[in-house]
């Protein structure tokens, strides 16, 4: 066996210069690599841009949520207020609600432009459908009901918040919600029977809906559902729920 020495003067005699490729330092080769490095720097430069968008678009969404009630006004007091990507706008809809003096117009127009980029926005779908209600003096109508169908569509049981304020507002809207819609409510609030605190909860709607006439028992006991369905017909809790 030849040693390191031998073995690489073996490999370097193997090669015939007169075989190497005659353009390997031309001009011509020089320029190909160039272009190859220019288009694999701007690849890069493509992949990282998203990722800095990304994380600009966090820090205003941070910014946005320690904000004043002082700087929320000023902000949407500006042509630009209204513009960002769907989790900034959803987070600017809801600080358009929560300062001293409402802006319901600013909450609106963020809303909506969130679902437009990114109609998955489940919250903002339902805050549309409470934003419709206060255009014609806290009823219900059309735009309203089709937008709390969509954020049924979009997290049928991804929220326990979520579906309790469906809940809430189906039960008190209750005249003016479609009967699909009702049952629709029920069946995705009766996961709230098995997870997170949500008896007192329950035991409020309870009440409240038999307060205004609402037959709740009859529509929880028609519930279909994947999780316990043998307690459905059960009679009430020790809570009420």
């Amino acid at each position: 066996m030849a040693d390191s020495t031998s073995f690489n003067l073996e490999v370097l005699q193997a090669i015939d210069p007169a075989k190497t490729p005659k353009n390997a330092g031309s001009p011509a080769s020089r320029a190909g690599r160039v272009v190859t490095w220019i288009s694999l720097s701007f690849l890069a430069a493509f992949a990282v841009i998203p990722m800095i968008s990304l994380a600009n678009e966090e820090a205003r969404t941070m910014t946005l949520l320690a904000a004043s009630d002082e700087e929320v006004r000023n902000l949407l007091a500006t042509e630009g207020a209204v513009v960002g990507g769907p989790a900034y706008l959803e987070m600017l809809s809801e600080v358009s609600l929560e300062i001293p003096k409402p802006d319901l117009a600013s909450a609106e127009a963020a809303a909506r432009k969130a679902v437009e980029s990114d109609p998955s926005r489940a919250h903002v779908w339902a805050r549309l459908a409470w934003l419709e209600t206060q255009k014609v003096g806290g009823k219900v109508n059309a735009a309203s009901l089709d937008a709390l169908g969509r954020s049924m569509d979009a997290c049928p049981l991804c929220s326990q918040e979520l579906i309790a304020w469906r809940f809430n507002f189906v039960l008190a809207n209750w005249a003016s919600i479609p009967e699909p819609m009702r049952r629709r409510a029920f069946e995705q609030a009766d996961l709230l029977r098995w997870i997170g605190p949500n008896a007192e909860f329950l035991a409020e709607m309870r009440v409240k809906a038999k307060q205004n006439g609402i037959p709740f028992d009859d529509y929880r006991a028609a519930v279909e559902t994947p999780v316990r369905t043998w307690d459905i017909m059960a009679g009430p809790s020790p809570s009420g729920a």
